[in-house]
């Protein structure tokens, strides 16, 4: 196929041949258009650090310096199979999972370009099928997850779920979270909280610990306020619930 190497420019002079990981971004190939035909605003939504550029081109180009977890080519967006630029990204990121999304109509054609895309979509299709697809090819850091109930955590990634919303965590919460989850209906007092999340004994001052619990009902409460999951066991500690409790009106 005619053009499928693609030659980077001569680096940066702070470049030293070293390349930029780009942790969980997202590059995402689309051009601006029609709602029905995008993902850029549903991907920041759900949370996802995103790259976005408008052609094939610029995307070379930036990862001729930054390795992203994952491409996914809106060939749909373009106007058209995205057939070339597809291999050029393969050729360019060899390690990178690639999701490639064709216009309506291909069912009848086969599949262009089949085989160089770890996945590839037709159009139309909903953001979640597409962030579902995302959820299969990231990284190992967002496989080892944790679920209770309505409750998913992976710790590693730092981020959590709950009935669909995706929330991003500080390490201290999504530890004190992962504590939580693998204790469920347990009286945690706050010295086993200390010792588990801060690695300390001294109990003292527990205000961080405090702190870091609101921090984890603002995650995954509908009424932080009043709290279903996460319950304030007066004069003993905190106990997590998966299911549907009675509101907790002491929410210290």
């Amino acid at each position: 196929m005619k053009g499928l190497f693609y030659l980077c420019a001569i680096a940066p002079p702070d470049y030293n041949g070293r390349m930029k990981l780009a942790g969980d971004t997202i590059l995402l190939v689309e051009r601006p258009g029609k709602p029905d035909q995008t993902f850029d605003t549903a991907l920041h939504t759900k949370g996802f650090a995103v790259k976005a550029v408008p052609t094939g081109a610029v995307a070379l180009d930036w990862l001729c310096t930054s390795r992203p977890a994952l491409i996914i080519l809106n060939a749909a967006s373009l106007g058209s199979s995205g057939v070339r630029i597809c291999h050029q990204l393969r050729q360019q990121a060899e390690d990178v999972p690639i999701i490639h999304i064709l216009p309506e109509g291909k069912q009848g054609e086969g599949i262009p370009g089949e085989g160089v895309a770890n996945i590839t979509l037709i159009m139309p299709f909903t953001a979640r099928k597409l962030i579902n697809r995302i959820k299969r090819l990231l990284p190992a850091k967002y496989h080892d997850v944790i679920q209770v109930g309505p409750i998913r955590l992976a710790p590693a990634a730092q981020m959590v779920e709950v009935d669909g919303r995706e929330r991003r965590l500080t390490a201290k919460t999504a530890s004190l979270l992962e504590v939580f989850l693998k204790h469920p209906g347990q009286v945690l007092d706050r010295g086993f909280l200390m010792r588990q999340v801060w690695k300390t004994d001294y109990v003292g001052d527990t205000r961080t610990l405090d702190v870091h619990v609101r921090w984890v009902r603002e995650a995954i409460e509908v009424e932080p306020h009043l709290p279903r999951h996460i319950l304030t066991i007066r004069g003993r500690g905190y106990r997590f619930e998966p299911g549907e409790k009675k509101k907790n009106t002491d929410s210290s």
